[in-house]
């Protein structure tokens, strides 16, 4: 296989590769969104903590599995920079190291409504 074709295949690896550690970071963020969210409305209604709280639980599993999901992502990413160099493509840049665009803004904050005093007369 010639250089370039090499190369071609590095930079499709890398484009994808980096999408998926993309995706793991949009979705921790949303994650983390969710739950100030979730907090955020629950005052906003005062409603108890007891009602619910699996709702926060199983959004931290949710997380914990995603940071597990992170961490397995920069051991593939470890694992491809030595598959690169096995083909003989060594240290060869295959994107630039700013290649990623910025984020779009995600999600939406929840402000709590002010209630109405009443005052006895």
């Amino acid at each position: 296989m010639s250089r370039e074709k090499k190369i071609n295949v590095a930079k499709a690896l890398t484009v994808q590769l980096r999408a998926t550690e993309e995706a793991i970071d949009t979705a921790l963020s949303e994650a983390a969104h969710l739950i100030e969210t979730y907090v955020t409305s629950r005052r906003a209604i005062r409603m108890s903590t007891i009602i619910g709280n699996d709702v926060h639980q199983n959004t931290l599993k949710a997380m914990m599995a995603l940071s597990t999901a992170q961490q397995h992502m920069t051991a593939a990413h470890t694992n491809l920079t030595l598959v690169q160099a096995q083909i003989g493509l060594g240290n060869v840049a295959v994107l630039p190291a700013d290649d990623k665009p910025a984020p779009p803004p995600t999600g939406y904050y929840v402000t709590p409504v002010e209630e109405e005093v009443i005052t006895a007369e």
